[in-house]
């Protein structure tokens, strides 16, 4: 099993299932800490597809976000 610290390392894009645009919400927060350390973040959201969250367009499938590292 591998240690998340490795997983982490070796990961540049993540989907981020259930980003939420309300800044209340836990997803909002990770996703923006996320971007700041530098990942590719692709929030994945069928409610808000089409939209954007910290500057990223929203997708409504993980089909859509494209060739992924990691699923959050």
């Amino acid at each position: 099993m591998e240690h998340p610290r490795d997983v982490l390392l070796s990961t540049r894009r993540i989907a981020l299932v259930g980003a939420s645009a309300k800044p209340d919400r836990p997803s909002f927060g990770v996703m923006r800490f996320l971007l700041d350390r530098g990942y590719e973040v692709t929030p994945v959201n069928p409610g808000l597809a089409g939209q954007e969250i910290h500057g990223q367009r929203v997708v409504a499938t993980l089909a859509e976000a494209g060739p992924l590292d990691m699923v959050d």
